[in-house]
């Protein structure tokens, strides 16, 4: 895991007066990143060839202080050209740019970029805006944004795209690159739902001390979150040879109106590990559940089961949905996955207030509204909810402690209040491919699955959404793939 932080201003000042750093030695080893990104721009790609001409946007602060150093180390081993979108205004922008001229760096104004051809370049490095920016772009740069967009070359931004907002939100005519390289440390704007399409392949840059000495330990209070990695995976996989399938656990699925996505969630289960796994049909037909013999059928909530999943395709009536939270009250031990439909319940604040521990909510933005309606704590629109997604997932964790959320979305968040700590996640890893009716059914089966396996509700969480992302990444058309084919990629993990 990596630390996620809102801004990174006070670490570069503790930085300066903890390890007696300038800040223009801190400039330096960011244009440093910046040059190896220009150097070697196409590491996975097998694309060996050299870049020849480089295109350097600069603003007039200190991230394109950091561009005019940029274009100071790369004269003479490449065509290089600096377009100035504004003055130098701040002190080290304004001696970066003197110094980059008095190395013969090419200047172009940005109102005589008409006349400075495109077409023959191959790298593009955004030095406009950094982190910290807020508003809008004008009229003039949204244009020459649109245009450097269109440009087929290589896309480099410093610190974070220009146009992206220090909330994860981005402006009109925002910077679209193929690589972010982010100074000191890692921000959370850059890991928002719509920065993952202008964010590129994200890098962390160090600004000249190890990184573990840039977020020191006097500075735990500015994280707002963890990221998580592909190696923070824990699969459940089976150590002990004196088992049976009551070693790991028994599942129920509640089975509604639309049988499908049970019959999706409890394969899901099943194949994650789950011992035993029952679609429940309660308040539905049993007809058509046959269609899936690994699982069982009853009409009836089994008495040794250790976990319930429900909302699934189960339909919106309170008597479809209550006689569930009546059930898992009465039986403490039962431990459960709440989704999709009973999100919308409106006896879900009356269960999450008597359920003391042992729930993972999963949500969808649309749900998530519902939920934080419902549950009395505030009427949001679903734009409120995606941008402050994070804020609002601490709101409800530390509403209801012990209880743990995980918000789908491009980057999904998972949030945790034990009643000391606020704990917050983010998946980077999911693949466009998940944007498909069936797949949050499998994550809800995943997380039931760890559950009567008796992980912990985050840890369940956690290596569900991670095995469901990555499980994204072994689909190989993007656009084609069924719950199914998600489900049998858990297995090649």
């Amino acid at each position: 895991m990596q630390k996620l932080y809102l801004e990174t201003q006070k670490l570069d000042a503790s930085c300066r007066a903890s390890y007696g750093l300038s800040e223009e030695i801190m400039m330096e080893n960011a244009a440093m990143a910046l040059e190896l990104a220009v150097r070697n721009p196409y590491p996975t790609s097998g694309d060996r060839r050299k870049p020849e001409k480089i295109l350097i946007l600069c603003g007039s602060g200190n991230n394109g202080a950091d561009g005019y150093t940029l274009s100071r180390k790369l004269r003479f081993d490449y065509d290089v050209s600096i377009i100035q979108f504004f003055e130098p205004k701040s002190l080290l922008c304004k001696i970066q740019a003197e110094r980059a001229e008095k190395c013969g760096v090419r200047f172009v104004k940005r109102e005589d970029l008409s006349f400075y051809d495109l077409r023959y370049t191959d790298i593009i490095v955004d030095c406009v805006f950094g982190s910290g920016f807020h508003g809008e772009l004008d009229e003039k740069t949204q244009g020459i944004m649109g245009d450097m967009n269109a440009c087929e070359c290589f896309k480099i931004a410093c610190d974070v795209p220009t146009g992206l907002r220090e909330n994860g939100t981005v402006a009109e005519g925002s910077f679209i690159a193929d690589l972010t390289v982010t100074m000191g440390a890692l921000k959370t704007c850059l890991y928002s739902d719509i920065a993952k399409d202008f964010a590129g392949k994200i890098q962390c840059a160090g600004l000249g001390v190890n990184r573990r000495l840039y977020e020191n330990s006097s500075n735990s209070n500015l994280v707002k979150g963890m990221l998580l990695e592909e190696t923070d995976l824990e699969l459940p996989h089976r150590t002990m040879h004196n088992v049976n399938k009551g070693s790991f656990g028994h599942v129920a699925i509640a089975s509604g109106e639309k049988q499908g996505a049970a019959a999706v969630a409890g394969s899901a289960a099943l194949r994650f590990g789950a011992g035993l796994v029952t679609l429940v049909h309660k308040h539905s037909s049993k007809k058509g559940l046959d269609m899936f013999p690994e699982l069982m059928v009853s009409s009836e909530i089994p008495e040794k089961v250790s976990v319930i999943a429900f909302g699934m395709g189960l339909g919106l009536k309170d008597e479809n949905i209550q006689p569930y939270f009546d059930y898992i009250l009465e039986h403490a031990n039962i431990r459960c996955v709440i989704d999709a439909d009973a999100c919308h319940a409106a006896g879900l604040k009356d269960f999450l207030e008597k359920k003391e521990k042992g729930v993972v909510l999963t949500p969808h933005p649309r749900e998530f509204q519902s939920i934080l309606k419902n549950c009395g704590l505030g009427d949001y629109s679903i734009e409120e909810c995606v941008i402050n997604r994070m804020d609002l997932l601490e709101k409800f964790c530390r509403k209801f402690p012990k209880k743990t959320l995980i918000l789908k979305g491009a980057n999904p968040i998972i949030g945790h209040f034990d009643g000391y700590k606020f704990k917050l996640f983010v998946n980077p890893l999911g693949q466009p491919c998940l944007a498909k009716a069936g797949s949050g059914d499998v994550l809800s089966g995943l997380v039931a699955a760890l559950l009567a396996q008796h992980r912990k509700t985050v840890d369940a969480a956690i290596t569900a959404s991670l095995a469901h992302a990555l499980a994204s990444q072994k689909i190989k058309c993007d656009y084609a793939m069924t719950p199914y084919d998600l489900i049998l990629a858990t297995g090649e993990l």
